[in-house]
């Protein structure tokens, strides 16, 4: 939201420069009157804003921000008056014709109508603003829900169930934010990765398009599960194309003392996880791929099929929606169930693309964000996504840590 204060002479010229400069979507926040100061007249403030953002809602309301009292019906009303009386000076509508200035007035009379017709409107359309704020002066102005929530399940579930929508020009307070993001967090499928699910390993393979963080999060898996809950982990690579991928594995495997397998072929994935069946979670980071070139997917569910392999989707959280969407429909052939998101910290729309996944029918089972390995990933819960949709990622690394500790 971009908040800013206009001062001018009167009430009518800081409206103007207020819509001048923040357009006719502004909104006013707070009027006050400034005393003189230094040799200078007294004039009038107002505060405005624009383009609100849900996603940008995170902290509770700061009072500081209407510290000054809301304008009252008395002083609304004073400066329509005060307005009128200083046009009808400086037109003589108030003086006896005898004592009228010899010179004419700058203004014709048909501007001199206008000018008191469009004030008089200013004046009463602020009146009428502050007459229905002034009880509410502790909360911001309620705005209607917004364009992102507009069309969701969970908005329509609220307007059903009697929940009102406000004015379209209106700003919602920080309770009503909360209470559509408890929505939210209600509907979506939240599913860490379980290794107590059913005996033998766990057997995860990362798929997705290029470019989407597959091997740094193929060790961000690795390290949390063997450092973090002693898990028995073994990592295969089947990513013959990027230049450096194996290898880019096998030096976070030798970090981590984990065993690191290379499959190219049907056969050698095969023999990888039999050698490894012993273990608590084997790990598997497959090759990038475009997902308007589909040709790859039968031979990974060919591949796949014989073993009880679960595909995890890795998805771009800076990704457009419609790019987001065709990803999911690709690799839904290959019976995609969970989706990891990654690059969380190039972003702040975490709200809509969680429901946007959970709408395709993937459950949510792990977020991650920076090159930090294992610091920058974190499975998912739905304290945490609350705690990420109220305030960000770095006061839900820090939730992390405050719950380890």
């Amino acid at each position: 939201m971009k908040v800013k204060r206009f001062e001018a002479p009167n009430i009518k010229n800081a409206l103007a420069l207020a819509k001048k400069e923040l357009g006719d979507d502004a909104i006013i926040l707070a009027t006050k009157n400034l005393a003189p100061e230094g040799g200078n007249p007294a004039r009038v403030e107002v505060v405005a804003a624009v383009d609100f953002d849900i996603e940008t809602v995170i902290a509770p309301y700061d009072p500081r921000l209407n510290a000054e009292p809301a304008i009252s019906r008395r002083s609304a009303v004073d400066h329509r008056g005060a307005a009128r009386a200083h046009i009808n000076d400086n037109t003589g509508v108030n003086a006896d014709a005898n004592e009228r200035p010899q010179n004419p007035p700058h203004l014709p009379l048909d501007e001199q109508q206008t000018t008191r017709v469009s004030l008089s409107r200013e004046a009463h359309h602020l009146q009428r603003r502050v007459a229905n704020s002034v009880d509410e002066r502790q909360r911001a102005v309620p705005l209607s829900i917004p364009p992102t929530l507009s069309k969701t399940p969970t908005t329509t579930k609220i307007r059903n169930s009697g929940y009102p929508n406000r004015a379209k020009n209106e700003r919602p307070n920080p309770e009503e934010v909360a209470r559509w993001r408890n929505q939210i967090l209600e509907q979506l499928l939240v599913r860490p990765l379980n290794l107590n699910e059913h005996p033998g390993p766990t057997i995860i393979a990362l798929v997705g398009p290029t470019g989407v963080g597959k091997t740094t999060t193929a060790a961000k898996i690795a390290a949390w599960f063997s450092l973090r809950e002693n898990a028995r982990v073994a990592m295969l690579s089947m990513d013959c194309y990027r230049i450096g991928a194996t290898e880019q594995l096998r030096t976070y495997a030798r970090i981590m003392c984990l065993p690191c397998e290379v499959a190219l072929r049907e056969p050698d994935l095969n023999a990888a996880l039999n050698k490894h069946r012993h273990k608590d979670l084997i790990i598997i980071d497959t090759a990038g791929k475009s997902p308007f070139d589909d040709k790859h997917i039968p031979e990974l569910r060919r591949w796949f099929s014989p073993h009880r392999i679960i595909p995890h989707l890795v998805l771009n959280a800076t990704a457009k929606k419609e790019d987001i969407n065709h990803i999911i429909a690709t690799y839904r052939r290959l019976g995609v169930s969970a989706a990891i998101l990654t690059k969380l910290d190039e972003t702040r729309t975490y709200a809509s693309l969680c429901q946007q996944v959970t709408r395709a029918g993937l459950s949510i089972a792990s977020l991650s964000t920076g090159q930090k390995v294992p610091e920058d990933f974190l499975p998912a819960s739905k304290e945490l996504l609350k705690t990420l949709f109220g305030y960000g990622w770095d006061a839900a690394m820090n939730r992390q840590s405050a719950a380890a500790a």
